[in-house]
Formats: structure tokens, sequence, C-alpha cells
């Protein structure tokens, strides 16, 4: 019998999302012969854009651009300091260490040297983020002005 990790090695759905699938009970490990049916189904609809497309058209704009920008970040810690990075109001100061300490809480664990460097870069990706976003914003009125050549 084929274990998940073995399965992983050889098709291109991550092992990432092979044990949520088995987290939430739908294939088992080892993987049983219904299982493999359906995964080798997964397998040739994987990053099928119509199908995508479709999945992503039933969240709202949003959602679907949160979705975007935090889709890199790998766990649940990392997406939960890039939007508490992102969300921070105009103006405010939000200390490292306490990220440091409410992700410690939350997630029971403490980080590493590594996690907190990953750390640091999260929290630069999302002022960039909100740097460009408060440039991206026009004063109102200015588009229905028109510019003299």
């Amino acid at each position: 019998m084929t274990t998940i990790t073995e399965y992983a090695r050889d098709v291109n759905i991550p092992l990432r999302v092979l044990r949520h699938l088995n987290r939430k009970a739908i294939i088992r490990d080892p993987l049983r012969a219904e299982d493999l049916v359906g995964l080798r189904f997964l397998e040739r609809v994987w990053g099928d854009r119509e199908l995508l497309r479709a999945q992503l058209r039933k969240l709202s704009l949003e959602a679907r651009t949160s979705l975007i920008r935090t889709a890199n970040l790998t766990t649940k810690w990392e997406r939960y300091a890039y939007s508490r990075f992102r969300n921070l109001e105009e103006g405010s100061k939000l200390p490292m260490r306490k990220v440091i300490e409410e992700i410690e809480i939350t997630f029971r664990f403490q980080l590493n040297d590594q996690q907190i460097r990953r750390l640091i870069r999260v929290r630069n990706r999302a002022q960039v983020a909100r740097h460009r976003e408060k440039n991206a914003q026009t004063p109102a009125g200015e588009n229905l002005l028109q510019r003299a050549n």
C-alpha cells in the first residue's frame, strides 16, 4: 500500500494538500484503491484555470484579493501575522515582540530564528502592500478633471 508521502513524490499535488484531505477524512493513509482513483481524477484537473475561476467566482472581490495576497504564505501563523500587519490602522505601531508572543500563545510553539526571519519578511511584505495601496488611491474628483496637454 502506498502512503501519502510516497504518493506525493510522484504527483503534482502538494503533500500539504494530501495531508489536508487526510485530516478531513476524504482519503486515508495508507491510500486505498478508491483513494487512488479519486486522486488520479484530482491530478487531471489540478490547477485547471476554468475550475479555479469557477471556485473563485463564489468569493467576494475582497476575499479573492486576500487569497491571492496570502497564497504563498504556507502556514497559518504566517497568514495570521500578515493580516495583523496588513490591517494595522494608519499611524499605529505593532511591535514585533508582541506579534511573536501572540503567535507563540495562539499556535502553541516557540518561533526559532529562521521563523523569526520569515516573520520579518512577512511584516515587510505587508508594509509594502499597505504603502502601495495608499499610493494607488487617488484623491476624490481627480479622475473627473481633464488635463490640458
